[in-house]
């Protein structure tokens, strides 16, 4: 019942599983993965956002931890690899800590400014 009484947590958690079989395709070299992500992950790990928990770089506290979240304040929860090396994936700040905006193909994100 819990997961139901809140508008759109049934939603995001299934975002968040797809994202996770996507990473699993990914390890398994099922799925293709983006050409810089070692830049893109070099990035995540300087991130004020970052935190190390069981030795794993997440994009603010994982995922589990903090189900709602504000990208920009709390990040996305994802493990920093993972995310990096997924080509649709993007950073939610840009390189001056503000909220990234993605309009188009244009993003102002701290991996696409760089």
């Amino acid at each position: 019942m819990g997961l139901f009484c809140c508008p759109g947590v049934f939603g995001t958690l299934a975002r968040a599983a797809a994202k996770a079989a996507s990473a699993r395709l990914r390890r398994l070299g099922l799925r293709g993965q983006a050409a810089d992500w070692a830049r893109r992950a070099s990035l995540c790990e300087m991130c004020h956002m970052r935190i190390v928990h069981r030795g794993v770089s997440y994009c603010g506290r994982p995922f589990l931890d903090k189900i709602r979240r504000v990208g920009a304040e709390d990040g996305c929860g994802c493990p920093c690899n993972d995310k990096a090396k997924d080509p649709s994936e993007h950073c939610p700040i840009t390189p001056r800590g503000l909220p990234a905006t993605t309009i188009g193909d244009e993003c102002d994100c701290k991996w696409c400014s760089d």
